[in-house]
């Protein structure tokens, strides 16, 4: 082949060569510029950007008069840029460690390496100041919110606790969480190659974010009388040495919790390190065996069943024996006493109950206390709450006659206070109510809770004859200490020995408790006082009555209803035998 022909076709495929190279790149050029445009931008972005988390600003719980019980404050968190320390960690440690109140050599530690880290979270702003005025290169302030609890260990069980990460982790904190803390916020810092700061919202000022506020959530709860049964329980837990104790405050008319104090309890500011038993709302989540207080309810149904009349007679001995076990009276004395129900309840004669339960079928009994809300939840929302044990048909004349008294059966003081508003209310059930709404940072309504239809566990006339008979026990029976002047008060008083752990058979330490209903007449309240194993005094009449005469008293001034002077009952010839 001629040489110029040879250098032609040399040239024609180096230029085919260099035309396929050039369409190549283009078509590179193409694809990354295009196609893959929006990957290679996010990696730029990732590798020139720092994504900090921050916590958003968590809403508020309030009361039912919008008084503050949880809130969101300013705070300052400390972090370590190593890559931009002038200084070895050593002196850096030294010289930081006074004002975060950490030790040195565990600070030490914390600046090894080259990684931006956090130092501390949520301190107090003049920490944040007196860090930021050592002026200490590659240690930087970081605005942030942390939870406060301003009354400290105010209905704690129920408000629960919020973790460092913002997460609610007890209580209603953990219940509402989503809605409580809105959206967590995430800091873009700009950094060199080196991972160094070069760009700051503020210049020269500590890092700030823009957070958005999550829902607040509104509770029935009702901050002053929430502080007078926390401090009169606290009082009568510390005069009698019991174990703990509750005070549970409620409107029958709705089912509204207007207190709900447990002790001895925590403080959610500072709950690292704080025992499960402090931070679990035991009131709904344990049970106890009642005792005298389930008298109430073995009297309704039987009446409700027409088993008996207000006018019935029982002859009741000091003791009685049944399937082998002999039942007693407190303080009955010789012989046979001739007692209505009225009088059963006044001087709280388990032989008396007894009886009253014996005139019922084990089906219809255990279904009335079903009705009353025994053996089910309370729907009350607390998380873990319990259902209590109500025993399954069919039932032994043996275990019929003892949860006719209280015993057999366990409950949550939740629970039996539920049951109690049926009495108070004409009847009518209601389930307790703990939540009102959950409105938005705009003040919008996200979620309303409705009182909920009550079911009619008894007859408008049944729930009077009982309370009638209830302002006999606190008139002139078990339950004088809970009489508050210038108001008839209704209520019964209960002492329950507690079962032991294992092996059967009962301790010597009791549940005191007293539930009482004011004003009698038409209760606009429904407290349960109780005292778990409390030690200088057993009976209720000497520990639980008291504190609820306490509280009572100091809250119906509070609510402005007025005293009056007790009127004559038109059921004053109950009494009557029949």
């Amino acid at each position: 082949m001629p040489r110029a022909q040879v250098v032609r076709a040399r040239s024609r495929w180096i230029y085919g060569g260099l035309a396929l190279f050039a369409l190549f790149l283009v078509g590179r050029m193409v694809f990354l510029q295009v196609f893959q445009a929006p990957y290679l931008t996010d990696l730029a972005r990732k590798q020139r950007t720092r994504e900090i988390d921050l916590a958003s600003v968590r809403g508020e719980i309030v009361d039912r008069n919008d008084k503050e019980l949880a809130v969101s404050v300013e705070a300052s968190s400390i972090y370590a840029q190593p890559v931009d320390f002038e200084e070895p960690p050593e002196q850096i440690a030294q010289r930081l460690a006074p004002v975060l109140g950490l030790a040195e050599a565990e600070l030490r530690d914390s600046l090894k390496g080259t990684h931006w880290r956090w130092l501390a979270r949520q301190q107090d702003q003049a920490t944040g100041k007196a860090v930021k005025a050592l002026k200490i290169p590659g240690i930087g302030v970081i605005r942030e919110s942390k939870r406060l609890y301003p009354k400290d260990t105010l209905a704690a069980t129920l408000l629960g606790f919020v973790g460092i990460d913002n997460q609610g982790l007890a209580g209603i904190e953990h219940d509402f969480d989503k809605v409580l803390r809105g959206s967590d916020q995430t800091l873009h810092v700009q950094v060199d190659a080196r991972g160094r700061e070069i760009l700051r919202e503020n210049a020269g000022d500590p890092l700030r974010t823009l957070q958005t506020d999550g829902a607040r959530v509104v509770l029935t709860i009702d901050e002053t009388i929430q502080h007078i049964a926390q401090r009169e329980l606290s009082k009568a837990i510390a005069q009698h040495h019991a174990k703990r104790g509750a005070v549970l405050v409620m409107d029958p008319r709705t089912g509204n919790l207007l207190a709900f104090a447990v002790l001895p309890t925590y403080n959610p500011n500072r709950y690292k390190g704080t025992k499960w038993e402090l931070i679990k709302n035991w009131a709904a989540n344990d049970v106890y065996e009642p005792g005298s207080t389930i008298k109430i309810f073995t009297v309704a149904a039987a009446l409700e069943g027409e088993r008996i009349t207000p006018r019935t007679v029982f002859p009741c001995g000091p003791t009685i024996k049944v399937a082998g076990h002999t039942i007693s009276d407190h303080d009955a004395g010789p012989g046979i006493r001739q007692l209505t129900p009225e009088g059963i309840l006044e001087v709280s004669s388990n032989v008396g109950s007894l009886l009253i339960g014996q005139r019922m079928a084990g089906s219809f009994h255990r279904g009335m206390l079903e009705k009353f809300g025994f053996g089910a939840s309370t729907s009350s929302g607390i998380r873990g709450e319990s259902k209590g044990l109500l025993p399954r048909l069919p039932w032994p004349v043996g275990r019929q006659s003892s949860i006719s008294y209280g015993y057999g059966l366990s409950v949550t003081p939740l629970q039996i206070l539920t049951a109690a508003s049926a009495i108070a209310d004409e009847g009518r059930l209601h389930r307790p109510r703990l939540i009102d709404k959950v409105v938005s940072p705009e003040g919008q309504l996200i979620q309303s809770f409705p009182l909920a239809t009550p079911s009619q566990v008894v007859s408008p006339r049944v729930a009077k004859e009982v309370l009638t008979m209830l302002r006999t026990v606190v008139e002139s029976g078990t339950g004088k200490t809970a009489r508050i002047p210038g108001y008839n008060v209704a209520g019964k008083t209960g002492t329950a020995n507690k079962s032991r752990d294992s092996g059967g058979g009962y301790t010597s330490d009791v549940v005191a408790s007293f539930l009482g209903f004011v004003p009698a007449e038409k209760p606009q309240l429904v407290v349960l006082a109780l005292l778990d194993s409390p030690q200088k005094s057993h009976f209720a009449a000497q520990t639980a009555s008291p504190l609820f005469q306490a509280v009572t008293s100091e809250t119906l001034r509070y609510l402005g209803v007025q005293p009056y002077v007790p009127i004559p009952s038109d059921s004053e010839n109950l009494h009557a035998p029949r």
